[in-house]
């Protein structure tokens, strides 16, 4: 067993190069299906710091491996890629920057999610930095195409199996047990286009639209005492004509539904369809796309992220809890995530999955994004103690 003081002595030995590291990361653009440079800096970085395996799997996620005693393996989870930066006149410092000003690291990806990738990839090493054996196996997997739906994660949950998981997602470091989950959906109408001055002769499938819009605050949606009530939002708006001067012949409408998970996507389909006008041409279906990896792989898949929650009374959230108290010196208690990540596709496939990183995700997707660096090497602190006790509970 590593004590926590011990890592906190690690951590200022390598604070610097985990910085370094970190910074080199965030200068390093790498949206959905681009993360190819950023793969070559993390698997050189765990390669660096004496993995045992370091191999990239035919997604182009990226798998370290430090070899244990024979017990519990526990799998650490982040993810590569990244949303748009934007304007850069919108950011205080360039996105791609990395430049640190007051302690804080700023740019695109500092918070979600290579702060808290670089801070599991180390805290991870600490172990054959120390030169001790941790009980089980660890897999430390930076994952691809996470913003895009989670193509990478749920290619790793197919290939790796683990008693417990870490997702790595930022949590202020404070420990998190589930989420609601996302489904993106699509509502088509069809009608029949004609010109705009003869609108008798076409079928516009605007007015169905807007009597399913009508019909939408209406649902009675369910709640959850931890993850709260389950919401629908319409977003995107399309037809198939560009001219104003024409009926449009197809209306699709996009909905944002962040369910809870007794909601299953079949259900929340079938609710929908309630919805539509009985007299028009619709149908409500989840959303499909195909995405291709940077190695080429590419699959088909719908855009849904499992909700998921931890309960309770789970013996590794209780361990958790525990040890994140007992490492950190504080009872921050435990919260959910107000946003989705790949922890549900890792609970989906039946690993139990808490959540602890560094960084605001108040803070993520937006101009303002950067991470606190005593945030940082205090996390690193509490991965360690994470992989511990979460191993204990598996033996």
């Amino acid at each position: 067993m590593i004590s926590s003081e011990a890592v906190r002595q690690v951590v200022r030995e390598q604070k610097k190069a985990l910085v370094d590291f970190t910074r080199r990361l965030v200068q390093t653009p790498s949206p959905p299906g681009q993360e190819q440079d950023v793969a070559r800096l993390v698997a050189g970085e765990m390669q660096r710091l004496g993995y045992d395996e370091v191999w990239t799997d035919e997604a182009g996620n990226v798998i370290g491996k430090i070899n244990g005693r024979g017990g519990s393996t526990i799998l650490l989870n982040g993810h590569m890629d990244h949303v748009d930066p934007g304007p850069e006149e919108n950011w205080p410092h360039p996105p791609f920057s990395g430049r640190i000003v007051n302690d804080c690291l700023w740019g695109r990806a500092a918070v979600d999610m290579k702060g808290p990738l670089a801070c599991m990839i180390y805290a991870a090493a600490v172990f054959k930095y120390i030169g001790l054996t941790p009980p089980g196996d660890i897999y430390m997997t930076a994952a691809v195409m996470e913003e895009t739906g989670g193509l990478g994660s749920q290619h790793l949950a197919q290939t790796l199996s683990a008693s417990a998981a870490i997702c790595g997602e930022p949590s202020r470091n404070i420990l998190r047990r589930g989420h609601r989950g996302r489904v993106e959906l699509e509502a088509i109408f069809k009608g029949r286009s004609a010109h705009a001055s003869v609108p008798h002769l076409g079928q516009n499938p605007h007015y169905a639209a807007a009597a399913f819009l009508l019909n939408l605050p209406r649902l009675d949606m369910p709640e959850d005492p931890a993850l709260g009530r389950s919401s629908v939002a319409p977003t995107l708006y399309r037809i198939d004509q560009s001219s104003p001067n024409v009926i449009p012949g197809e209306v699709r409408l996009t909905l944002d539904w962040r369910n809870l998970p007794v909601e299953p996507p079949d259900s929340i389909v079938a609710r929908l369809a309630d919805l539509l006008p009985t007299e028009a041409q619709a149908e409500v279906r989840v959303v499909t796309t195909e995405f291709t990896t940077y190695t080429g792989m590419s699959r088909l898949f719908p855009s849904i992220f499992p909700a998921f929650l931890l309960p309770e009374d789970s013996p590794y959230l209780q361990a958790a809890h525990r040890a994140l108290v007992d490492a950190l010196g504080r009872d921050d208690g435990i919260d959910v995530w107000r946003f989705a990540t790949d922890g549900g596709h890792l609970m989906q496939a039946g690993i139990p999955t808490v959540g602890f990183g560094p960084g605001d995700e108040r803070l993520a997707h937006t101009s303002q994004e950067c991470i606190s660096l005593p945030q940082m090497e205090e996390s690193v602190v509490g991965y360690v103690a994470l992989l511990q006790a979460l191993a204990e509970v598996g033996d």
